[in-house]
């Protein structure tokens, strides 16, 4: 499975993999655990979703940037 929103998804944090298995069948919680497939590394359910925080910010900060450049060539 793909953990993602829209088309930003969550890697592993040791070798960068992006398909991961769930660890219980329970519907996901922040505490839930997940395991890479590429690897086997475990990674818990919240530190994939600041992972895609972080690259929405990142993305949220760069097009503000961007629209400040192109206000002051104006």
């Amino acid at each position: 499975m793909i953990i993602g929103i829209g088309d930003i998804t969550a890697g592993c944090p040791r070798c960068g993999g992006r398909e991961f298995e769930a660890l219980s069948a329970e519907p996901p919680r922040l505490a839930t655990e997940y395991r890479c497939r590429a690897c086997g590394a475990a990674a818990r359910y919240l530190v994939l979703l600041d992972q895609i925080g972080e690259e929405a910010m990142r993305r949220a900060n760069e097009a503000i940037d961007a629209l400040k450049k192109k206000k002051k060539k104006q």
